[in-house]
């Protein structure tokens, strides 16, 4: 364990608990709760955590207080929240790009493993690798075996994010020349996929396009199948060693008490596995992934160090 002034004082404080502060601790919340969002409002992570947070306050008897903080891929919020009291009382609602993915590439400030204790983990959009529906290839295989022919371009959301490194490691581990175009977000990469200007993507949210026959999907970049698309192949099933794992987490800094853990960790479980969110989440076109906290912990840690390879390979 790493121990920092933080938690050093947190072990401190715990020796000389009294049991007024015990009392605070059974009690907790007492006040309403922020849950940090690092994006802006009106996204898929906005709009779950919203409803996440609007179920969880009827059972906590507490309001939340659910405040957007974009810029800079969620890392500076990832920070704001790292620095915050770590009494339970801020949160953060986050995703694999600021939590393991950027920090795989640069010093953002902030240790995912040390700054933050995980509390669990609700969703996590499928990436697909999806092409037209009258594109020539018709299984992975087929899309890898014609970019060793001649170039065959990709688009993503973005420059280094987690399915272009993801891509980028294929390209370089198969020998095959995939040409990546960066997009200002999923949307427009899917437009242009679907417009034929690029020959594949690496998207979410494609589900409604392939059920509707506008799009093929090869297989996902997850490490787990897509339930919705049982024969799509992950990326290690078609003999690809990469993958990028999609999470939806909730995390508080390092150093809360953990009765509040457990206590938010059992009241967010039971709001993701209630009948009622995971409509919503259906309607969202969002799955629901439950990870306990430690599990997320393990999650983001393995990844940690998969993208710092990554990165190195490529020479980032």
């Amino acid at each position: 364990m790493r121990y920092t002034r933080r938690s050093t004082l947190a072990l401190l404080t715990g020796m000389a608990i009294t049991p007024l502060a015990a009392v605070a601790q059974q009690d907790y919340p007492t006040r309403p709760i922020t849950l940090v969002v690092p994006y802006g409002a009106g996204g898929t992570t906005d709009i779950s955590a919203r409803q996440m947070a609007t179920m969880a306050e009827k059972i906590l008897g507490q309001p939340f207080v659910v405040e957007n903080q974009p810029g800079a891929s969620g890392t500076n919020a990832m920070r704001a929240v790292a620095s915050a009291e770590p009494d339970g009382y801020t949160l953060i609602a986050t995703t694999s790009s600021p939590s393991f993915v950027t920090p795989a590439l640069r010093d953002v400030g902030y240790d995912t493993l040390a700054d933050f204790t995980p509390i669990m983990n609700y969703s996590g959009p499928f990436h697909g690798v999806v092409v037209p529906a009258d594109s020539p290839y018709d299984t992975l295989d087929a899309l890898i075996e014609g970019a060793k022919s001649g170039a065959v371009t990709y688009g993503t959301a973005g420059a280094m994010g987690g399915a272009h490194l993801a891509f980028a490691s294929v390209a370089k581990d198969t020998g095959t020349i995939l040409q990546h175009v960066p997009f200002d977000g999923a949307s427009k990469a899917t437009a242009a996929v679907l417009g034929g200007h690029v020959d594949a993507a690496l998207v979410p949210a494609y589900r409604d396009l392939v059920q509707d026959g506008q799009l093929r999907l090869l297989g996902v970049l997850d490490g787990t199948k897509d339930p919705d698309f049982p024969d799509a192949p992950t990326l290690k099933e078609a003999g690809l060693a990469a993958e990028f794992p999609s999470i939806v987490g909730i995390m508080a800094p390092e150093g809360t008490d953990p009765a509040i853990i457990a206590k938010l960790e059992s009241t967010f479980t039971e709001v993701a596995s209630s009948d009622g969110f995971k409509t919503f989440m259906t309607d969202l076109s969002q799955p629901v992934r439950i990870m306990s906290g430690e599990d997320l912990a393990a999650t983001i840690k393995e990844n940690l160090a998969a993208y710092r390879e990554i990165a190195k390979d490529l020479g980032n």
